[in-house]
């Protein structure tokens, strides 16, 4: 790319205060991308000697974003920072700077596919052009290959990563928010405003305090920039009827099988006791139609039980709080004081101890280029001192769980993500299904 961007003009979009923040958190030294990990059927789009040529999939890619106007936007900072940033267009956008090709190093298994995704997924995003980028990576037995994608948090949550990116995909369907099976999404407040009024600060501040302060755990330390990564797989149609059979959601399945990674973490250190709750922070959509870009999300702390020992009883335990916490608004934390002291705090917060998304995906498969999509996951960022994030993410029956850390703080992930494999086997919603 050349050339300076052009100044912003008045139609231009500028970032919410939500949507800023975390540009505060990665001036504070923690990188922000969100990622998305595919596993590609690629024998569509390799040569006959197993290569794959980097033109080959930039002009696929250039091809299927040309209207996609986000992915071909910069961020121009006002000089003085008295207002927030705006999005402009680029100027001279080459695709060769955002799609790229590395094979894998041999043997090409999950683990070295994961070891180049964390080495990738450290980096920060360079900001003189758009905030994305896509990774091809060939080299898997069976003509295999990995897709890594990321993008800046401020471009998108990720319900509108999911969005921006179907152009991508050959008749790829419509990807919603995750609730309830059969019911709506939360919803958003009626005033959009509500949240940013002096009283829906304070009104917000003390429904937060009310929540009780995080036990403080040895996964809460302040995160650096090394990252652990880890798959999880479950079965989506089992794991709705062990939801089914204890009156709750997948989401609350997630956070039982969640509270069993962290109960094996803390069993392992000696820090497990029989009155420990876990404080597990859970982004709710509250994007209204039309809304197809940025940050729309509020967020419930749910408090999990991580004494009881019985996955089946935790699980029914979660369902009823998370019952109760759906007749309330969720908190959506808004107003540039309040982001500014939040960035300032999040390395000492003790507010919550865990990250978990979970995203409906789309039900079919997907295809991009001929290439059959064969696995999805999401990968999202840790931040503060929340140094574990889980984030599931469900694609044609699979529920898939991407697992990221803090390679310092959690050394010991593989106890963790076989502690959440445990679980859903456990309940029933394992990948082998009940």
């Amino acid at each position: 790319m050349r050339g300076r961007p052009r100044r912003a003009r008045p139609g231009d979009e500028r970032l919410s205060p939500l949507d800023a923040s975390f540009l505060r958190v990665e001036e504070r030294g923690a990188p922000m991308p969100i990622a998305a990990l595919a596993v590609l059927d690629g024998t569509a789009l390799l040569t006959a000697d197993g290569r794959l040529p980097a033109g080959t999939v930039q002009e696929l890619v250039g091809r299927r974003i040309r209207d996609v106007p986000r992915l071909h936007q910069v961020l121009v900072r006002p000089r003085h920072r008295l207002r927030r940033p705006r999005w402009a267009d680029a100027p001279g956008f080459d695709i060769g700077r955002h799609v790229r090709v590395r094979p894998l190093p041999q043997p090409a298994d999950e683990d070295a596919l994961l070891a180049v995704c964390r080495e990738l997924d450290e980096r920060p995003l360079a900001t003189d052009r758009p905030l994305w980028e896509m990774w091809f990576l060939p080299g898997m037995p069976g003509g295999r290959l990995g897709l890594l994608l990321r993008m800046h948090h401020v471009v998108a949550d990720g319900i509108a990563a999911l969005a921006l990116l179907t152009p991508l995909f050959d008749a790829a369907p419509p990807l919603t928010a995750a609730g309830t099976p059969g019911a709506p999404p939360d919803r958003a407040p009626r005033s959009g405003r509500w949240w940013t009024a002096p009283a829906g600060l304070v009104q917000q501040l003390r429904a937060v305090a009310r929540e009780g302060r995080a036990p403080a755990l040895s996964i809460n330390r302040p995160v650096g920039r090394r990252r652990a990564l880890a798959l999880v797989r479950a079965d989506l149609a089992a794991a709705k009827e062990a939801a089914h059979r204890h009156g709750g959601t997948v989401n609350d399945v997630l956070l039982a099988a969640a509270a069993g990674g962290v109960r094996a973490v803390l069993a392992a250190r000696g820090e497990l006791s029989p009155d420990l709750v876990l404080k597990v922070s859970v982004p709710v959509s509250v994007r209204r139609p039309g809304q197809t870009c940025g940050n729309r999300t509020g967020v419930r702390i749910v408090p999990v039980p991580l004494g009881e020992t019985d996955p089946a009883a935790r699980l029914a335990r979660i369902a009823a709080v998370t019952a109760a916490q759906r007749h309330r608004p969720p908190y959506v934390p808004g107003g540039r004081l309040l982001q500014r002291w939040t960035a300032r705090t999040m390395h000492r917060q003790r507010l919550v101890n865990l990250w978990l998304s979970n995203l409906h995906g789309p039900p079919e498969p997907l295809r991009l280029g001929g290439a059959r999509v064969l696995e999805l996951f999401q990968l999202g960022a840790v931040q503060g001192n929340v140094a574990l994030a889980v984030g599931a993410l469900s694609y044609a029956g699979q529920l898939n769980l991407g697992v990221v850390a803090d390679a310092d703080v959690v050394p010991d992930l593989d106890l963790f993500a076989a502690g959440v494999a445990d679980t859903l086997d456990r309940l029933g919603a394992g990948p082998g299904g009940a």
